[in-house]
């Protein structure tokens, strides 16, 4: 083991001492010579885990055997992978026992890592091979057998199983030539290189043979003695790209049709600026165009800036045409020149379009231009200038506002009027912003009906409101009408906006009064209806009371019959009262009283007239009071008429054992009285027109409830004379009604004096009465009352006959008819009084007319009474 040139160790005894041999030394590395003598575990305590089992197989007797095993050692102060290859071999004694064990080893870390190295190569070579951009394969010998081939290849021929095979087996469609070519290339070591190449496979499982265009490579491959033993093949498939390029000369050759073809000159210059291609609309634009020269060159070209130009006449410097300035990477848009072409052709303008024409990368390759005849557009442009300026003059000398829209409604013209009527500056209001100045009411109907007349064509005419500079709306009278071409399709809409504000005003105000008019008119016609009913309900018992005056002389019939006709008299007289109240508040005649009240002592005085009818209806009245006074300023009898109007209607509305509420009380200097039921209530479409005159409620045909339509009426106006407000509510029919009185509140009056009224002496006796009255009827009827009463009646129809009657016995009483036919009642009192002085009595005028100047002119004749008829008793 000594003289062994190959490392060994031998392991010897229980503990495994180590005994080792020279080239062992180089194995130890810096464990040597420490390691002499020591167990075997205590040396290689690193790889004990990977050698310690092994060992003890061996001292049981088990030789064994490890190539290439990797052993992470440290025998040079620090962790190195090694590989080995080495046995370990029981040994035994001299009785034949096994003592030790015996291993001989060599390292082979070097090879191991060399050829590692050499397969990470080799797969980089194959990966590199298959990751190739072209298809690449190797064949062997003169039958060319397929060694390798990549993806690619497989991919291009359509099989996956071909190594092994000669290229007849794998291929057996492939075209003869280029097995041909590739014995030809073995044969004499030249390559083979072929461009373009047709060749024709069957690459899917149908069998269809697909024709693919290729460019390859053969590459003879030679051995150490230079001797050719297989072929290297590299290609790439460009069918691709073969097919791209005939479409792109397709293109090509189409593009250059087009262009040809095309009603604008083209022309191409390369980067320095030689025009390569002109169509034929550029050859008739400019006639013979030059080919050659730099950008320079173009100066021959004669041309002038137009007239829209800020450079207007100026000549076009070399360096301004539109396709130089594309030679410096400007793309050009709109020029509009003038030029003079090169033939002898009149001048034409053109309108210039150029670009840059650059590759790939970017680089500037050329320019292209376009170039547009519009010599006749600009001639029809002036010629449109011209008529758009006479027809500006002509609107701006209207009186009216004139505008015009294009087909799709956009309004792009406003004549003078316009803005000076709207105040908006010009060019305001243009495009749809018209709708902007028309009256928030009208815009959607206003945008309705345009959308309908653009739709359909027909004319637009409107009546709507436009803001006006001084900052009101008034009324306009807008129409427009569709300007069509020769083949009926619409060119623009050409309107006129009239201020028809007064005449509208007066219109809308002469349709109000013609409702107003029919209004009242229907009103009327209700209202005679009604009072014709309401006059004829006492005028029936009145008559029954007196056909059953003559026909009976019972006293208690008389009497019955006198109660009747009286009653119903009374009730006549209130409805002509109340006529009458109408008529003169409705003419402003109405004199209040006025004086300081308190409205509680009003309130009662109300109940007192209401009472007998509340009662008789069984409602509950129920008020609520302020300990304090309340108050007004007003007329004591015209206030009790408008709270006694309103608790009647409440107990006429309200079914029988109703509730009826008044509440009053004194808050921010006014007094509030509310008048609530539960009665039949007010429908809604009423309420807003409750106080109007002659206003009623549906009523059953049997009309039980009565009124004329004027109690409301007469409130709100008396109200209104106390410079007061009365508002009513109710949620509808069945759910009662609240009426709201709100008078202002005043401080408390001063105690006025009592006063008395006239006297007559002799009250309660009978006294010498005369009565003049040209109503026959009415006279004798009250002479017969008179005598009833117990006192002596004398009837005068004419004023003469009673001036001599009264002047011979002048009576204690004289009842005077101001309406008489010779001379008025009122001429007639006088000439009593200047004749008679004091002896003439007391003077009474009976009229029909009540009013305060009827009242005044009475006094003014020296009558002491002015006696409305018909009057009480």
């Amino acid at each position: 083991m000594l003289r062994s040139k190959f490392p060994m160790f031998v392991a010897w005894g229980p503990s495994m001492g180590f005994l080792y041999n020279d080239p062992y030394v180089e194995v130890l590395g810096a464990k040597h010579p420490f390691a002499l003598g020591l167990p075997f575990e205590e040396i290689w305590s690193e790889i004990w885990e990977d050698v310690g089992p092994l060992a003890r197989r061996a001292l049981a007797g088990e030789a064994t055997y490890m190539e290439n095993l990797p052993l992470l050692m440290r025998r040079k102060g620090y962790d190195e992978p090694t590989w080995f290859t080495f046995s370990y071999s029981p040994v035994t004694d001299e009785q034949g026992d096994i003592a030790g064990m015996y291993c001989a080893c060599t390292e082979t870390t070097a090879g191991v890592i060399a050829e590692r190295t050499r397969i990470a190569q080799m797969q980089r070579l194959i990966s590199l091979f298959e990751q190739a951009p072209g298809f690449v394969a190797v064949t062997l010998g003169r039958e060319h057998i397929y060694e390798i081939a990549n993806p690619a290849y497989l991919e291009f021929v359509g099989r996956q199983h071909i190594v092994g095979l000669s290229v007849r087996a794998a291929l057996p469609e492939l075209d003869q030539k280029f097995i041909d070519i590739l014995t030809q290339v073995y044969d004499t070591g030249v390559p083979y290189i072929g461009n373009r190449i047709p060749v024709g496979l069957v690459r899917g499982n149908d069998g269809e043979m697909t024709d693919r265009i290729v460019d390859f490579v053969f590459q003879p491959i030679v051995d150490d003695h230079g001797r050719v033993d297989g072929i290297f093949i590299q290609g790439t498939d460009i069918t691709n790209q073969a097919t791209a390029e005939r479409l792109v000369e397709t293109e090509r050759l189409r593009l250059e049709a087009v262009i040809d073809s095309l009603p604008s000159g083209v022309a191409l210059a390369n980067n320095e600026g030689d025009i390569i291609r002109v169509n034929a609309a550029n050859r008739e634009i400019w006639g013979m165009h030059p080919t050659s020269g730099d950008v320079a060159a173009y100066g021959e070209r004669q041309g002038w800036w137009a007239e829209d130009s800020t450079r207007r006449g100026q000549q076009v410097a070399p360096d301004d045409w539109a396709l130089s300035r594309a030679l410096r990477g400007e793309v050009v848009r709109g020029d509009i020149v003038e030029i003079q072409p090169f033939d002898d052709h009149p001048r034409r303008t053109l309108l210039l379009q150029a670009t840059p024409v650059r590759l790939a990368d970017g680089e500037l390759a050329g320019a292209v231009v376009a170039q547009t005849d519009i010599s006749d557009r600009v001639r029809a442009e002036a010629d449109l200038r011209a008529s758009e300026a006479r027809f500006r003059s002509i609107t701006d000398a209207m009186p009216q506002m004139v505008w015009s829209a294009l087909p799709d409604g956009f309004n792009d013209y406003y004549n003078r009027q316009w803005y000076e009527f709207t105040g908006l500056i010009p060019g305001e209001g243009e495009g749809q912003r018209w709708a902007e100045v028309v009256h928030p009411d009208d815009r959607v109907r206003a945008w309705a009906r345009w959308g309908r007349s653009l739709d359909s064509g027909e004319d637009y005419e409107i009546q709507m409101r436009l803001h006006h500079h001084s900052g009101d709306f008034r009324w306009v009278l807008v129409r427009a009408v569709p300007v069509r071409g020769d083949d009926g399709g619409i060119l623009r809409w050409l309107g006129t906006a009239t201020d028809i504000h007064e005449h509208r005003i007066a219109q809308d105000a002469l349709e109000r009064s013609e409702r107003a008019l029919r209004d009242a008119d229907q009103r009327k016609d209700e209202f005679l209806a009604m009072l014709a009913h309401e006059l004829r309900n006492p005028l029936a018992p009145i008559s029954t009371a007196s056909q059953l005056l003559k026909l009976s002389s019972d006293p208690v019939r008389i009497r019955a019959a006198g109660d009747v006709i009286g009653r119903q008299v009374r009730h006549m007289t209130e409805l002509v009262d109340d006529l009458l109240d109408v008529s003169r508040v409705t003419r402003g005649l109405v004199h209040l009283d006025l004086e300081t009240v308190d409205f509680k002592a009003i309130v009662i005085s109300a109940i007192e007239q209401v009472r007998p009818l509340i009662d008789a209806r069984g409602h509950a009245l129920r008020t609520r009071l302020p300990a304090r006074a309340l108050w007004v300023h007003g007329d004591r009898t015209r206030l009790t008429q408008i709270l006694a109007n309103l608790l009647n209607n409440a107990a006429k509305y309200t079914p029988e054992g109703g509730e009826i509420h008044l509440d009053a009380e004194s808050d921010d200097g006014h007094v509030r009285v509310r008048i609530r039921d539960n009665g039949q209530g007010i429908e809604p479409a009423l309420l807003p027109r409750i106080f109007d005159l002659f206003t009623q409620a549906d009523r059953s045909p049997d009309r039980t409830q009565g009124g004329l339509g004027i109690g409301l009426a007469l409130v709100r106006s008396l109200v209104a004379l106390h410079g007061g407000t009365i508002t009513a509510d109710s949620h509808g029919r069945d759910q009662g009604a609240v009426f709201t009185i709100c008078l202002p509140r005043v401080e408390a009056p001063p105690v006025a004096e009592d006063t008395h009224a006239h006297r007559i002496d002799g009250a309660g006796a009978t006294l010498d009465v005369v009565v003049v009255d040209d109503n026959v009827d009415a006279a004798q009827t009250l002479q017969v009352l008179l005598e009833a009463l117990g006192h002596r009646a004398r009837v005068f129809h004419r004023a003469g006959d009673a001036l001599n009657a009264i002047i011979e016995s002048p009576p204690q009483v004289a009842f005077l008819d101001i309406g008489l036919p010779d001379i008025t009642g009122h001429e007639l009192a006088r000439e009593i009084r200047q004749r008679l002085g004091a002896r003439a009595g007391v003077l009474a005028a009976l009229s029909g007319y009540g009013q305060p100047q009827d009242h005044a002119a009475s006094r003014e004749a020296g009558l002491d009474f002015h006696l409305v008829k018909p009057w009480r008793c």
